[in-house]
């Protein structure tokens, strides 16, 4: 919780400027819609699959492996974009590693050493992982405070701060092409929300754990996004050597804390807290992916071998180093090949491809509330989303709830944004898109399955 902002507000400056802290505003909206919609389905359908589950109980084994597909195409992308902010953290202190060589070099070394350490067994630590998580809020809380109450609020530039931008405008800026472009960009530090419904078959009270959880995620994550934003464009420079989106675009916020009020050790401790942070997130895609391909096999979505684990030491190997190759694949490509094609650096282009599967999800999810409610309404819903409208047709009453839906179109104008704006995520999209499609249908046609009915598990 809060890891995203380590690796998005960078990207989000990139092209908001100024109005950073409103472009993730607009995020959060569609984070909140979507976090709603989660929370019903997860404590709805408590089985791991996350979107593909919901898919399936909607639409049918077609779309939910295009959803449960995309899924993975998420998993891959965390595991890359996380370990790029991982060395970029660690080049506080060695200073040649924010070089986009040695950058590219380093995050492959990491994700190769995760990689071997998923295929021989590694057991997650949910005690160090909540440690990191608090030290992580904490960290964020005392930047706030600190920028707050010794520079922004004595110095009156939270006054000033409006006057620093104007949307739609040249100069100051951000045009509206490149607002947008930040809000697609702040998607991603919205990260997690899939990890809880993945969380929801192995959770006690499932019914009343997950949404509670989920709804603590929504407001503690934004409003600390929210601050931290705010905080970040009014003590560092968004361009320039020494600018939030150039010098700092890999470790944001040690170029917030190293600012005089913070001093050098704030730095250093949120250099090390980022790093560490960050690998957690670069294990985590690992680890999901597999989780993913495992509840993706039993629903016969895909080949059993996806599921199988190694007789030595009870991994799914081949679903981790089939997508552990393809996370250093994308880092290779980001950082060795596509960076600066059209303006993009490795994490932009990392970030729109994480929103390309993300978004998908996200609308598919929506859709799977509005279409379940009508066709299994007799099933319990420990939580149900208020607000909606009902009506009669054919003798048969129906509802649509009016937060999926308004999620749904929210969620479906950014995933229309990220085509329309980012050129190498959109192309890479659509490739996988491809491979996975003539996957499943070569995979289903062969073992005389339904395409797109449910088949029996």
């Amino acid at each position: 919780m809060g890891a995203g902002i380590y690796l998005a507000l960078g990207l989000v400056a990139l092209h908001a400027g100024y109005a950073t802290p409103l472009a993730i505003g607009v995020a959060a909206i569609a984070y909140v819609l979507t976090g709603l919609t989660y929370a019903e389905l997860s404590s709805t359908y408590p089985m791991a699959g996350g979107s593909a589950t919901f898919a399936r109980a909607a639409f049918g084994d077609g779309v939910s492996f295009l959803a449960g597909w995309m899924l993975c195409l998420d998993y891959i992308v965390t595991s890359a974009i996380f370990a790029i902010p991982a060395i970029g953290y660690l080049s506080y202190f060695v200073p040649f590693l924010k070089e986009p060589l040695w950058l590219g070099i380093a995050a492959i070394a990491l994700l190769s050493s995760l990689l071997v350490l998923n295929v021989i067994g590694i057991k997650e630590s949910v005690g160090f992982t909540l440690i990191l998580s608090l030290l992580d809020i904490a960290s964020e809380i005392t930047l706030i405070v600190l920028g707050l109450v010794l520079v922004l609020i004595p110095t009156g530039s939270l006054l000033a701060w409006p006057s620093t931008f104007n949307i739609g405008s040249i100069s100051p800026g951000p045009n509206w092409y490149d607002f947008v472009q930040g809000i697609t960009l702040a998607m991603v530090s919205y990260l997690g929300i899939e990890a809880l419904a993945q969380a929801a078959e192995e959770t006690k009270v499932a019914g009343k754990t997950i949404p509670r959880a989920t709804m603590l995620t929504l407001v503690s994550v934004i409003i600390i996004y929210l601050l931290i934003s705010i905080v970040a464009v009014n003590l560092v420079p968004i361009s320039g050597p020494n600018g939030l989106s150039t010098k700092w675009a890999n470790d944001p916020l040690s170029g917030v804390a190293s600012i005089p009020v913070a001093g050098w050790l704030m730095a250093g401790w949120i250099a090390i807290l980022g790093c560490t942070i960050s690998i957690v997130g670069a294990n985590a895609g690992i680890i999901g992916s597999s989780r993913m391909l495992y509840a993706m096999s039993e629903f016969k979505l895909l080949p059993r071998v996806f599921g199988t684990t190694h007789k030595k030491f009870r991994t799914p190997h081949i679903s981790v180093i089939t997508f552990g190759l393809g996370s250093i694949v994308l880092v290779a490509l980001s950082t060795f090949v596509a960076t600066g094609q059209n303006g993009e650096t490795a994490l932009v282009l990392l970030g729109s491809l994480y929103n390309v599967g993300a978004l998908i999800s996200y609308v598919n999810a929506h859709a799977s509330v509005i279409v379940t409610r009508n066709t299994d309404p007799a099933r319990f819903r420990p939580y149900k989303m208020p607000f909606a409208v009902h009506f009669t047709r054919n003798g048969k009453r129906l509802e649509i709830p009016i937060i999926p839906v308004a999620g749904f179109i929210v969620t479906g104008a950014i995933w229309v944004a990220v085509i329309a704006t980012h050129e190498l995520g959109r192309l890479l999209g659509v490739i996988w898109v491809i491979i996975g499609m003539s996957m499943y249908f070569y995979y289903r046609k062969k073992s005389k399955l339904p395409v797109w009915g449910r088949a029996e598990t």
